[in-house]
């Protein structure tokens, strides 16, 4: 793992990519000069933050392109190359990888790993509610990040200290991989350790604002870890993570019903991305910031280039030239036709997240050619929009799924029933009431309901690998059970000898 650590300052690399956040100017960024007060942790945690809101690309990338939604196509319909698609088509190899390096996620677990050093072993002049809050974020940020590292690459270097800062050792420094159920394993120790630390705290946001990790979202994140590890089995394995699937399934819905009461949707689908009172937004329980003027999303690419985009027809044959009134974009991911037709009649977040586009054959009729995301509207900075939602990570939809989702687990009918129709209540006007009939269509139900619910929110892929038994991702990968887990990039198998490839690649 030596390429990717890096023996330097860990304040400094932070603190000089927070400057954006509106801090104040710090003298001193050498490491015998840090962690001696109250600001200085502060900092600290709030650049984590920002390092977070620099993965969340690559989170896109792991959660998003291969859960069979987008177009496989690598020219999109108003002409321009598409992205990744090796990811969108299930078609990755070593040479052609996607993500290299761990996505670079180790880069901020060593930050993370060296900040619960120091506060859990000095500063001491913090009191013990921030000390605690601190810690809650720390390991659930953690546990965050190996999630998408074992959903992503199944079993990888486990590392709960800032080794890079204790010794200069390669034979320490560099690790195996770990095994799948022991990665898991380790997501489930780092998240339980966060709810600890959250256990006598309300569910009040750091500095009020929902863009910081938050009691809640360790809550949420601990019913995604319990929920995968009562569903999924290891590549090649004939039992499930968990050892006991019943009580980590109920023990998910306890923290999930700790979590419910606290927040509410908005009446409409689309208020849940709303760039106006973001820390107000009583749908969200942790997303990354974006901000006019400070940094853009990344769903500019999930748009189209103005310039070429001339050509095209709404549904009354009238040419929509630049709908979005985007100062730029581009169309490197699109979604497909399949998708945009699997929405159920009457679902407003279809038209919300999706614009169907047209053009006219010979005869000048209407055919549809393309789609493209109109979910995350940003704002309007000298008469164009830019992109600046904020990137949800966990919101009250998520809440009310999760929780139809492990009651059917549980054989409790009456829930499922329940929270899907809280989902539906907000995305049809007239009624759409679900009946019960078996276990497997309720999570037929439950799917399309977060296919609908949560698109170009990073998470199809880890859908469709946990429920049904993963029968739609074994199909999206030819049936070919080692092609669930993506392949590690040559440079890593290169530096690190004691790295080996996942065997659906070798």
């Amino acid at each position: 793992m030596k390429k990717f650590i890096y023996a330097i300052s860990a304040a400094a690399m932070l603190l000089s990519s927070c400057s954006a956040l509106d801090l104040g100017p710090i003298d001193q960024y050498g490491i015998n000069n840090y962690w001696n007060t109250e600001a200085q942790c502060e900092r600290f945690m709030i650049g984590l933050h920002y390092r977070l809101r620099t993965r969340m690309e690559t989170i896109m990338i792991m959660g998003e392109l291969r859960g069979g939604t987008l177009s496989t196509s690598s020219i999109t319909s108003s002409g321009e190359g598409a992205s990744n698609i090796a990811a969108v088509s299930n078609n990755l190899s070593v040479a052609n990888p996607c993500l290299t390096n761990w996505g670079n996620f180790y880069m901020d677990i060593y930050q993370i790993n060296h900040a619960i050093d120091k506060i859990e072993n000095a500063c001491g002049f913090l009191d013990e509610a921030t000390r605690k809050t601190y810690l809650g974020q720390l390991y659930g940020l953690r546990a965050f990040y190996y999630f998408h590292l074992l959903r992503t690459w199944g079993g990888v270097p486990l590392c709960d200290k800032p080794d890079v800062l204790i010794t200069d050792d390669l034979q320490v420094l560099d690790k195996p991989r770990a095994t799948e159920q022991a990665t898991w394993e380790f997501v489930c120790k780092s998240v339980e350790k966060s709810c600890e630390y959250y256990q006598d705290l309300g569910f009040d946001n750091f500095k009020g604002m929902n863009c910081y990790w938050n009691k809640a979202a360790s809550l949420c994140l601990k019913a995604d870890v319990y929920l995968w590890g009562a569903k999924v089995k290891p590549i090649g394995g004939s039992a499930v993570l968990a050892p006991d699937p019943e009580k980590y399934l109920t023990d998910a819905k306890t923290a999930l019903e700790e979590v419910e009461p606290n927040y509410r949707y908005n009446a409409d689908f689309i208020d849940a991305f709303s760039v106006k009172n973001k820390d107000s937004n009583h749908e969200t329980i942790l997303a990354a910031r974006y901000m006019l003027g400070e940094s853009k999303n990344y769903f500019v690419n999930f748009t189209y280039n103005p310039a070429i985009f001339t050509k095209f027809f709404d549904e009354n044959g009238k040419n929509i030239g630049n709908y979005l009134n985007i100062e730029s974009g581009y169309q490197r991911y699109e979604y497909s036709q399949e998708f945009y037709n699997s929405f159920a009649a009457g679902d407003k977040r279809r038209d919300a997240s999706l614009y169907q586009y047209y053009q006219k054959d010979n005869d000048s009729r209407l055919e549809p050619a393309g789609r493209f995301l109109c979910k995350f509207i940003g704002d309007e900075d000298n008469g164009r929009i830019q992109f600046t939602n904020d990137v949800p990570i966990y919101r009250y939809m998520d809440v009310a799924l999760m929780l139809a989702e492990i009651n059917n687990e549980l054989g409790i009918s009456g829930e499922v029933t329940k929270w899907i129709g809280v989902v539906r209540s907000r995305a049809f006007d007239t009624p759409q009431t679900f009946t019960y009939t078996d276990k497997d269509a309720a999570e037929e139900a439950i799917l399309a309901e977060r296919k609908a619910e949560f698109v170009a929110e990073s998470k199809v892929w880890y859908d469709v690998r946990r429920m049904l038994g993963g029968k739609y991702a074994l199909e999206l990968v030819g049936g070919n059970e080692l092609k669930l887990l993506w392949p590690i990039d040559s440079g890593v198998l290169s530096k690190d000898d004691k790295v080996k490839q996942n065997e659906g690649y070798l």
